[in-house]
């Protein structure tokens, strides 16, 4: 459906020539999938505990797939040196207590995600769904006046301590305080600052500069720059030097300082996540929030196994591995084959006709074929004229089961 968009649900199974698709009335009946749909959870209600409990948790209903995601997630690959922290968000606009109004996002109002993310491919190593802030999140180690920025990219990236990783943030997560920290778990950060932040020194902030001068202080690890270019950049770095890099523009050549290039190369790796996934999102409109949620982590997911399935060596786009995951899906095993046969037989429309009558039986009827297969006794008015044997069927259920199985070989 990411791949086949359509207005309502409904237009997937019409009759209407206009938006008729087989494959999705040959798969399964449209009451089936409202009522899978309608049902679907990923917990025991009766384990929640109450609003106000010690142990409430507000996404209690899509607990286990997150902590399954993330354990796969991690476990599955290894990312590259450069990985970034930032949120995403999953569009929702009815009644939920952390709904997070985001007005840079495309979405605006939704469920807040923040990621870490692959630079070079968009993987998302882990993620963390925004609870609200009154939310307690003590990750291990972390000292606790870091505030819920610092403890956030903390516990995103504490799977990772040790590894020699360079950490790219914005200025929603940079702090003098959690550089050094993260600096001692051989973790090297670069990020964009607000000139408010706590530490940062106030000489760079009152030194004027015209475009395109830079003033830096450095500090045992730490890198303070302050560059002039439209407007005053400010950076913060424990992975850099105080050195440029010539960046060519159209009418000039400007010297950029290394560590505004590397942020501008390597932070995007949420955002080209999102990328990826925008075309193909499938989340429509509902008052259950966690249906909306657990769909996006299924295509996540999704896009994930699409990166590992390019890592080992395997070629073709995102569209392509999702087509072969749909055609898998269909037919399992390879026992039918989605050849141009079959697909030609799916579009093959049967109408029903009233079986002629006879001087013997005037309002003539006969014996459902599907009906008398499942060992019910149903006579019917019906019969199907563009089949072979001419069966006849019960209109309704009977009629789409008869030809499902036909036309699929089954």
């Amino acid at each position: 459906m990411g791949i086949t968009k359509k207005h309502e649900l409904r237009s997937y199974w019409s009759t209407n020539p206009i938006h008729h698709m087989p494959m999705y009335s040959a798969a399964m009946s449209r009451t089936r999938f409202e009522t899978i749909l309608r049902f679907l959870h990923f917990s025991d209600n009766t384990t929640s505990r109450p609003r106000g409990h010690p142990a409430f948790d507000r996404l209690h209903k899509i607990r286990p797939l997150i902590d399954h995601f993330n354990q796969k997630f991690a476990d599955l690959y290894t990312p590259a040196q450069n990985i970034c922290v930032d949120e995403s968000l999953v569009h929702f606009t009815g009644r939920l207590g952390f709904k997070q109004y985001i007005p840079s996002k495309r979405a605006r109002y939704g469920v807040k995600l923040y990621k870490l993310c692959e630079r070079a491919t968009g993987y998302t190593h882990k993620f963390r769904i925004y609870e609200g802030k009154d939310q307690t999140l003590e990750p291990v180690g972390c000292p606790d006046y870091l505030g819920s920025s610092g403890k956030i990219v903390w516990d995103l990236v504490s799977p990772l301590f040790g590894k020699g990783y360079h950490l790219y943030v914005d200025n929603f997560y940079t702090s003098v305080a959690l550089f050094k920290h993260l600096f001692l778990e051989q973790i090297g950060c670069c990020g964009t600052v607000r000139p408010s932040r706590r530490g940062y020194p106030q000489r760079l902030i009152t030194t004027r500069l015209a475009r395109g001068q830079r003033a830096a202080l450095c500090n045992d690890e730490l890198l303070a720059v302050k560059w002039r270019d439209k407007r005053d950049v400010y950076m913060l770095s424990s992975i850099h030097a105080d050195t440029t890099v010539q960046i060519e523009r159209a009418t000039s050549v400007v010297e950029k300082p290394l560590s505004v290039h590397d942020y501008n190369l390597h932070m995007g790796g949420v955002d080209f996540n999102d990328q990826m996934l925008a075309p193909y999102l499938v989340s429509r409109k509902t008052r259950r929030w966690y249906k909306k949620v657990s769909v996006y982590l299924i295509q996540l997911a999704l896009y994930n196994s699409y990166v590992l399935y390019s890592k080992a060596g395997r070629t073709g786009s995102f569209l392509k591995f999702q087509e072969e995951i749909v055609e898998n899906l269909l037919y399992p095993g390879g026992s039918v084959a989605p050849s141009t046969s079959v697909v030609s037989r799916l579009h093959e429309r049967h109408f029903p006709s009233v079986v002629p009558g006879t001087s013997n039986q005037p309002p003539p009827r006969k014996k459902c074929r599907v009906c008398s297969r499942s060992g019910i006794r149903r006579d019917t008015r019906y019969f199907c004229p563009d089949c072979p044997d001419h069966p006849a069927l019960c209109l309704g259920e009977c009629f789409r089961k008869y030809h499902t199985q036909v036309h699929l070989g089954t």
